[in-house]
């Protein structure tokens, strides 16, 4: 890295450094101590040397006796030292610093991402691996049957891409086939193209290191052996989040019931089904998912069901992934990078620009009633949002919307609203439903090479379309992500033949510009549209309350939306009351939840010292970092 881009610490900084390798009680320096508490230190060639050696002018001597001694001694003592280094390679302990980490909602998952870091591959292989991993094991959530988005930021050269494998509609989906709004999110007419196996491959092919069969036979072994249930899976049974009816009466209660009933937590899951295939796109690769009798079984499936979909051979082998060029602002002096339409990114910085204009205290009600006000006016801005490749209009959308003169004109706004609105259209808003996105899953990787993966991934509400192949393949129901038909109404997010649907997805990267040593931030989200003010929130936790990243994803969030009601705010139960009560006198309607709004996965980096945290809000889920 150059010079102008080393590393200035404030007072802070060393302070906060200082604070993470203090002893613990064991004796042990506490960014040693844990996996996902503290920053582990990395070698890395991006920190400055002290010194710089100068040439020196060459002497030229006579080869006089002196001259023979002091010769002679620097070859005698070069030959000690370099015996000495010999026997310490050899017989001495390995010396290893922190070389990445990765942070996944399943514990297993980012323990197999972990070992292809340690293997050899880069972050991309350790992102794809725990991909598969997490369609394995939280399969209510993610899957091959799904999509997402991916950002690679290779944080030496400062370049960046958005791999976009979001699903498509069939195309023969026409909108008038959705008589009853049921019918977007059950059933075959609510699967789309799935493009998660396209944009692993893609990703791999351009940035991978290790070989294909090394990312895949992990999640195999983990299918075929067994793996524990999650508490995330069981507390959706448990909360009647899916009919076990209809789980009974399909390839699904094969393996989440037993006797009638759901599994419990901690109960054994194998799923013969889905290694058989992943070992098949282990050794063939991915076409045989998209070209052969795979892909025969998925539309054997979709056309079975009792709402029977319209979606082909030909739809599978003509998905395309879409490279992108990422969406960026900035935020308090640290550059924001994250995913285009048909992603919801541009929100996201919309959120931002907003917050960064308000100058929020932790601890006040006035900072949080602007913050609230500012989600509502950002959600508005999502109507101007779609799939780039049918809505060209997007493009210039998403240009206002991230500008710096759009941010101080909705900051204007919000700062001089003194009551809250229950009316979307004060907010700019249409009426019209929120997007789903529910069961997501994220994953954000660092490696050694300061190469960033942020990588969100779905089949939408949980256990997608609720299609379970005979080859173990869950399908999405990712057309309810598509406004849905009313007559006398248009959107750009209508449902058009081979169009992807406007997604709250929004993986993100965070760095200094200026400092390539400075805070480098891997963060992404799950659970629709509280992704966007998750990930806003632990961002302003982190870089503006100065919280250092796992206490940052710790604190009580908070969350609202245009839809269905304007003035309702969801509320963590351990959100500050003193808050709470003056967001009532700006007329909130608070509704506390025990349970967590969303949950945000992420790895943090300062100089070289690495912190990843997988959110507990998901029972499940940790961070592992070597």
């Amino acid at each position: 890295m150059s010079d102008d881009r080393q590393e200035k610490l404030t007072d802070g900084d060393k302070n906060e450094l200082l604070m993470h390798n203090l002893p613990n009680s064991d004796g042990i320096p506490q960014s040693e101590s844990s996996s996902s508490g503290g920053y582990k230190s990395e070698a890395s060639s991006l920190r400055k040397p002290k010194k710089v050696l100068q040439a020196g002018k060459a002497i030229l001597a006579d080869q006089s006796k002196g001259l023979k001694i002091i010769v002679t001694g620097c070859i005698v003592f070069s030959v000690i030292i370099t015996v000495a280094l010999v026997l310490s390679i050899y017989l001495g302990k390995p010396q290893i610093g922190a070389h990445g980490a990765v942070a996944a909602d399943v514990e297993e998952c980012s323990e197999i991402g972990l070992n292809i870091l340690k293997i050899g591959g880069n972050a991309v292989d350790a992102a794809i691996a725990s991909m598969f991993c997490v369609g394995v094991v939280n399969a209510q959530s993610s899957g091959l049957g799904g999509g997402g988005f991916m950002l690679v930021h290779d944080h030496r050269t400062m370049k960046s891409e958005v791999i976009d494998f979001r699903e498509t509609a069939p195309k023969a989906l026409t909108a008038q086939m959705f008589t009853k709004k049921d019918m977007m999110y059950l059933g075959g007419l609510s699967v789309g193209v799935p493009g998660e196996l396209r944009g692993m491959e893609a990703a791999h092919k351009k940035y991978g290191k290790l070989d294909w069969r090394y990312l895949v036979n992990p999640s195999a072994d983990l299918a075929r052996n067994g793996f524990k249930m999650t508490g995330a899976m069981a507390k959706i049974f448990k909360q009647g989040k899916v009919s076990l009816s209809r789980f009974l009466d399909s390839n699904l209660g094969k393996y989440y019931t037993d006797n009638g009933q759901f599994l419990a937590e901690g109960s054994t899951i194998k799923r013969p089904d889905l290694a058989h295939t992943l070992d098949r796109i282990s050794t063939e690769g991915v076409d045989v998912f998209y070209m052969g009798n795979i892909s025969d079984n998925i539309i054997a499936a979709v056309k079975g069901s009792s709402t029977p979909g319209v979606l082909t051979k030909e739809d599978l082998k003509n998905y395309k992934v879409e490279f992108r060029t990422p969406v960026k602002s900035t935020f308090q002096g640290k550059t924001i990078e994250t995913v285009p339409a048909p992603g919801s990114g541009p929100i996201l910085l919309s959120i931002l620009n907003i917050i960064e204009r308000i100058k929020p205290q932790k601890d006040s009600a006035e900072s949080y009633h602007s913050i609230l006000e500012a989600f509502k006016f950002a959600f508005a801005q999502q109507q101007w949002l779609a799939d780039p490749e049918f809505e060209l209009s997007v493009v210039n959308s998403t240009l206002k919307i991230i500008s710096q003169a759009e941010a101080d004109r909705l900051y204007n706004i919000t700062s001089s609203i003194n009551m809250t609105n229950s009316d979307p259209t004060f907010y700019e808003g249409k009426v019209q439903g929120s997007l789903f996105d529910l069961g997501t899953s994220h994953i954000s990787v660092i490696d050694s090479q300061e190469l960033m993966v942020s990588v969100t991934t779905t089949i939408n509400t949980w256990f997608g379309s609720q299609i379970l192949t005979d080859d173990g393949i869950l399908m999405n129901n990712q057309m309810a992500d598509f406004s849905f038909p009313v007559s006398g109404q248009t959107s750009l997010n209508d449902i058009k033949g081979g169009k992807r649907p406007l997604s709250n997805m929004a993986p993100s990267v965070l760095y200094d510009s200026d400092n390539s040593c400075g805070l480098r931030l891997v963060v992404g989200g799950e659970n629709g549209s509280r992704i966007l003010t998750g990930i806003a929130q632990v961002i302003m936790n982190n870089v503006t309350f100065g919280m250092l990243f796992d206490s940052a994803v710790l604190y009580p969030r908070i969350h609202t939306n245009l839809y269905p009601n304007a003035t309702v705010v969801e509320c963590e139960d351990t959100f500050p009351q003193k808050i709470i009560a003056g967001l009532e006198e700006h007329g909130h309607t608070i509704m506390e939840s025990v349970e967590g709004l969303n949950e945000v996965q992420g790895v943090a980096k300062m100089l070289d010292n690495i912190l990843g945290f997988s959110d507990p809000r998901k029972p499940g889920g940790k961070a592992v970092q070597f």
